[in-house]
């Protein structure tokens, strides 16, 4: 009676590792980037709503002077990005940096209130590109 042999050869199971291992390799980047751009517009959110706020601050003092970091509210990326401030007597600049816990992530989110949203590259603010 002839034998029958059923399953997989090892070459059929190093192909199809193979596979998923090259298919892991192109997938993983993509994802990482799209999560990194997704919290980016959670730290920009963040940024539009503290604007606001800012600007009613300026509504009822004529001036920015006197608002402070502890001021800023943040939900949409607390874990992710630290708001920080500065502000003048006629203007504002709110920057999201990243924390340790958003792997990956190097770009400052940034709202100017005369230049608007910007996307920097590196924490001297110098390489910005707008949003």
């Amino acid at each position: 009676m002839p034998r029958h042999n059923q399953g997989f050869t090892l070459i059929d199971m190093m192909i199809t590792v193979t596979i998923i291992a090259i298919l892991a390799a192109i997938a993983y980047p993509t994802y990482n980037h799209f999560i990194i751009k997704a919290r980016e517009q959670g730290a920009r959110a963040d940024l539009v709503q503290n604007g606001s706020k800012l600007e009613r601050f300026y509504a009822k003092n004529k001036t920015f002077n006197g608002y402070t970091d502890q001021m800023l509210e943040q939900s949409k990326s607390t874990t992710y990005f630290t708001l920080s401030g500065t502000y003048n007597s006629s203007s504002y600049r709110l920057v999201a940096t990243p924390t340790a816990a958003n792997s990956g992530a190097t770009r400052l989110v940034v709202y100017d209130s005369i230049k608007g949203m910007f996307l920097c590259d590196d924490n001297q603010q110098t390489e910005c590109n707008p949003y």
